[in-house]
């Protein structure tokens, strides 16, 4: 431990750490842009957390400098708050009189700070106002010469007007998700962030690069304005389902604590917006577990009789994964269950079970989902998720689009009355509660497993081997011999969010070092809690919160295994008769696409 002064206290840091670091560790306030706690070290490319030390001359930017012994840290002086200034000023002014057009206006992190370092940008360009209005023309072309919109694929949109080039959308690209749909385009004063030769964005659609994004360069692909225009359709039917992560997040946006359970207020808020029913995503994750068990246990009891089997078995609850495994490693295919993913589950039984239920044609039907995740609009689109001609889920929507909703019509949300799911197709376990965090559905799957196996009853549920925030975390379970199990088995599984992680497992694979059974895989940090469309800004440790409060809320249940959901029982009696039987491959199942480019 090192010794050092900022602002003339001393403060204890680590060798190695920056001085941001340390300042942000004892709540000392340094603006920054390009700097972000799940993106490492910056390049100081904002020049925002500017300082002056006893070490060197002149300013230096806080995040990449390194604390040493002795080290003397002013953070505020003259100097320094002009500096920041004037930098904050240049950025600011390429944003001059686009805010309240700006999808971002009121949570973008440009503005913020702007009005926190009281940055009056017509002070800057003061002459603005004196000029025509041709003239003002004149310039706003010319700020919009190189403008690039990308607009071209089903769930992320680019609008590089806003962009500040701090780098963020790249380095999380590259390190989270280890791809390259980002990079540094051109020189000089002509250089620009975006993707590569300013091609359309091609890529797994996770949204990742919207969440880091700290202004609205990159967003989710909005769906509001078509989903106004079906709400106003007397003629449809309006069926909303709400996945279970959201039900822990979207409370943010509204002054509530991270991980506040608002499931009520989000049932009360959607049909103050039009819904006619408001249907549980959770239902049919508990439905996922029964037929991913299923196919688990048909693939280990294959490899117990030494016949050939594809293990481990990847979840495929997450289409960006899916989307990963089609488009860099497609001979993997194989691995991946072929259950469809919760929304995709209980879509199908919308359009199909409860419209016959009900004597309704699907056409009739609108089915919109919202959900923690941009991935799950190019999910809604895929041609093999269609029992007809059209889409099961005809319209996504995400937590950001839902609050920006919400905020549109003026619902006052906090104070509405909690209301409920409607029946038939809302009743969910815990396991079901738990998918919406990283671990949550191979944990659930394992309380529907072992005792299908064993037939013997589970006593303790909790396997809080899989739970928390590391990349890769591992379970041996060894089973013994039962009167369902002719001899002792051990079971591997392994949970991986952020497909960095996920890659370590394919490369195990590819050498033949994984000797796993089953893996669960999310894409985003955290699971779906950490999803592209879940209210940001986000860190760690709201992220940490969040998971917290869904594992609260599954331990308070009264039913915690998706195998006894009597509404998930009930489904089974009068419609899909068994899990893997005819109707439930036909309509809850699905298939894999190589979709990888040779260039």
């Amino acid at each position: 431990m090192l010794q050092i002064k900022i602002d003339s206290k001393t403060y204890k840091a680590k060798e190695g750490q920056t001085i941001l670091e340390v300042c942000r560790r004892n709540k000392i306030f340094i603006p920054t842009l390009c700097q972000h706690d799940d993106l490492g070290p910056s390049e100081g490319v904002c020049r925002m957390c500017l300082v002056k030390t006893n070490k060197h001359r002149g300013l230096v930017t806080s995040c990449q400098t390194k604390v040493e012994e002795g080290l003397e840290v002013i953070t505020e002086d003259f100097d320094i708050e002009r500096a920041r200034r004037y930098n904050l000023e240049l950025l600011w002014a390429d944003h001059f009189g686009k805010c309240t057009s700006c999808v971002s206006n009121g949570n973008c992190e440009l503005q913020k700070l702007a009005r926190k370092l009281e940055v009056d940008v017509d002070d800057f360009i003061s002459e603005y106002n004196d000029f025509s209005v041709n003239e003002q023309l004149e310039l706003l072309k010319e700020s919009l010469k190189n403008r690039v919109v990308d607009d071209k694929n089903p769930s992320i949109y680019r609008d590089n007007q806003y962009c500040i080039k701090c780098g963020r959308c790249i380095k999380t690209c590259q390190l989270i998700q280890t791809l390259d749909s980002y990079e540094t385009n051109y020189r000089n004063i002509k250089t620009n962030v975006g993707t590569p030769g300013e091609a359309p964005l091609d890529c797994i659609y996770c949204g990742q690069c919207a969440v880091h994004c700290p202004t609205a360069a990159i967003t989710e692909k909005f769906n509001i304005d078509e989903l106004e225009e079906v709400l106003l359709d007397s003629e449809k039917l309006k069926i909303f389902q709400v996945a279970p992560s959201v039900r822990f997040t979207i409370g943010e946006a509204f002054g509530l604590d991270p991980g506040t359970f608002v499931e009520g207020k989000i049932i009360t808020a959607l049909r103050e917006l039009g819904a006619d029913l408001v249907f549980d995503t959770t239902f049919s994750a508990d439905l996922t577990i029964i037929e991913e068990a299923n196919e688990l246990i048909g693939r280990i009891k294959k490899k117990a009789r030494g016949e050939r089997v594809e293990l481990p078995m990847f979840t495929s609850c997450c289409p960006s994964w899916v989307l990963y495994v089609e488009k860099y490693y497609p001979e993997l295919i194989p691995n991946l269950s072929s259950c469809r993913s919760p929304q995709g589950m209980l879509s199908s039984m919308i359009k199909t079970y409860y419209a016959e239920k009900k004597k309704i044609l699907p056409e009739n039907i609108v089915n919109v989902s919202l959900m923690p995740c941009t991935s799950k609009k190019y999910e809604a689109q895929r041609e093999e998720l269609r029992n007809g001609k059209n889409q099961d889920t005809d319209i996504v929507i995400t937590a950001n689009e839902f609050i920006r909703m919400v905020k549109r019509k003026g619902i006052d949300f906090v104070n509405l009355k909690d209301g409920k799911f409607n029946n038939t197709l809302g009743l969910s376990s815990g396991a079901g509660v738990i998918f919406g965090s990283t671990g949550g559905v191979l944990e659930a799957a394992l309380r529907t497993a072992y005792e299908q196996i064993t037939c013997n009853e589970l006593g303790q549920v909790d396997f809080k081997e899989v739970r928390g925030n590391e990349g890769i975390r591992e379970l041996k379970i060894t089973i013994s011999k039962t009167k369902c199990l002719n001899q002792e088995t051990t079971i591997k599984v392994a949970v991986a969010h952020e497909i960095r992680n996920a890659k370590k497992i394919v490369e195990m694979i590819k050498t033949g070092e994984c000797d796993y059974d089953f893996v669960e895989i999310m894409a985003c940090p955290s699971g779906c809690l950490g999803g592209g469309g879940q209210p940001h800004p986000v860190n760690e440790k709201i992220r940490t919160q969040r998971r917290k409060a869904i594992y609260e809320r599954d331990k308070n249940l009264p039913i915690r295994k998706s195998h006894e959901n009597p509404e998930v029982k009930k489904l089974y009696e009068d419609y899909l008769i068994e899990p893997g039987g005819y109707l439930s491959e036909k309509l809850l199942h699905t298939y894999y696409i190589n979709r990888k480019k040779n260039y």
